[in-house]
């Protein structure tokens, strides 16, 4: 009894379960984090990411940095699968961040990197990362040295996620 309440889909051993709800889209992972604590442990873990990857299941969204006339800084996402493409606001982007001019902005797997960046004169050292699985933002390791302008190449993130 208790195996069945440990289990991901109650009568199915977890590898079959893995292989149900990695099919899911990703626009209803946030649904499926809703279901139990395991589901949004689950929808959360890099064993979904790897395994979507793995299966080519992942989906790729592309992400964009913008900053408006007044210099502030908007982080934007989009599906291109969706029937209607429309860029979404990217919630919670660190206060810190909000207007800095001249940040990076990279992808590492399910994550994007904001580096760097500053204002009129300074530059500044600190990093923020968003975990699309978890679609929050934490502050990381500064870098080394304060940096003003980093050169961004990466605008595609494959991920098994979606909002």
């Amino acid at each position: 009894m208790e195996e069945n309440q440990m289990s991901l889909i109650c009568g199915l051993p977890d590898d079959i379960a893995l292989s149900c709800l990695a099919r899911v889209p990703r626009k209803y992972h946030a649904v499926l984090k809703c279901v139990s604590k395991r589901w949004r442990e689950f929808v959360c873990s890099d064993e979904l990411y790897d395994y979507r990857r793995m299966h080519s299941l992942s989906e790729t969204w592309i992400y964009a940095l913008c900053c408006d006339k007044y210099g502030k800084i908007w982080f934007y996402v989009v599906d291109p699968n969706e029937s209607q493409r429309r860029w979404k606001c990217v919630p919670g982007l660190p206060a810190r961040a909000l207007n800095k001019m001249g940040m990076g902005f990279e992808v590492l797997g399910k994550k994007v990197y904001l580096l760097g960046g500053g204002g009129w004169l300074e530059a500044t050292n600190e990093a923020f990362c968003y975990d699309v699985s978890r679609n929050s933002w934490t502050q990381v390791a500064s870098l080394s040295t304060a940096r003003y302008t980093i050169p961004s190449t990466c605008v595609l993130v494959h991920s098994c996620l979606r909002k």
